[in-house]
């Protein structure tokens, strides 16, 4: 038999090093691709020892008081950077006592994928700046749009139908 836990009570569970593993689906686009919104599933265990940049990990956002679940992109002296792969900007520095766990696998449709900390930064470089271009783009393509639009509608206004 399954049980359900809510994130809180399985985060109290690892503080008292009772947690099991914890497997989920992400309500959100902050990782895709690599974490597909309502289709893939991540397996989230307490924090084992040292974080690296690189790592998916667990946390709660103060700002709106909910769990997070986002890539390390920096550690400092004593607070850590996350930043979600589909994201323009980073959440901002965080306490590393936030960190509630450390996604150690993601199932990707049919794939199995152990997140690897040095591949996984490296491809979410290469996806922040892909995903500028993409915003750009489409920026201009709505506005050419909305000007085509707005030229169409001019060169009918008076035209009997």
């Amino acid at each position: 038999m399954k049980q359900s836990l809510s994130i809180p009570t399985w985060h109290q569970m690892a503080m008292e090093g009772t947690a099991p593993p914890v497997r989920i689906q992400l309500m959100g686009y902050s990782m895709h691709p690599l974490v597909r919104y309502h289709k893939d599933y991540v397996t989230i265990i307490p924090p084992d020892g040292e974080l690296k940049i690189g790592d998916i990990v667990l946390f709660l956002d103060q700002k709106r008081n909910l769990p997070v679940v986002h890539r390390i992109w920096d550690i400092g002296d004593h607070s850590i950077l996350t930043w979600g792969d589909n994201c323009d900007e980073a959440d901002g520095w965080i306490s590393p006592e936030l960190i509630w766990g450390k996604v150690i696998l993601i199932e990707h449709g049919k794939r199995e994928i152990v997140p690897d900390p040095v591949r996984g930064i490296r491809w979410a470089r290469f996806w922040h700046q892909a995903g500028k271009c993409y915003r750009g783009y489409r920026k201009i393509k709505c506005m050419v749009f909305e000007r085509f639009q707005k030229l169409k509608s001019q060169r009918n206004y008076g035209k009997k139908i």
